[in-house]
């Protein structure tokens, strides 16, 4: 299996409802045809280095695919007149920080 985390912020203004509908459900449904079989999100408290606070991201969302193939192809797929109506306003209220990929102990 693989982990796709994505590390992100609201931008200033957005809806947090709105957006984390558009996250969890709708990057969800967008997904599963592809494969992913999981995606959750989760409010970070706060982060720190080495015992100090730390600058970080708000927000962490957590997708599960079965293999990297899968979660490549839908990252590169050719989206249709929805799919980017969808990605465009999911990305006018939110700012990712980071993306980090793995594979997890089942994979």
């Amino acid at each position: 299996m693989v982990r796709v985390i994505h590390f992100f912020n609201l931008k200033p203004g957005a809806d947090e409802a709105q957006m984390l509908l558009l996250v969890n459900q709708g990057l969800r449904d967008l997904a599963r045809p592809y494969g992913c079989l999981e995606r959750k999100t989760w409010k970070l408290l706060d982060a720190s280095a080495q015992g100090e606070p730390a600058h970080a991201a708000t927000y962490l969302n957590e997708a599960l695919w079965p293999n990297q193939q899968a979660a490549d192809a839908f990252a590169h797929a050719t989206q249709n007149e929805e799919a980017k109506a969808f990605v465009a306003e999911l990305q006018s209220g939110i700012e990712t920080v980071l993306t980090v990929r793995y594979v997890d102990e089942a994979g």
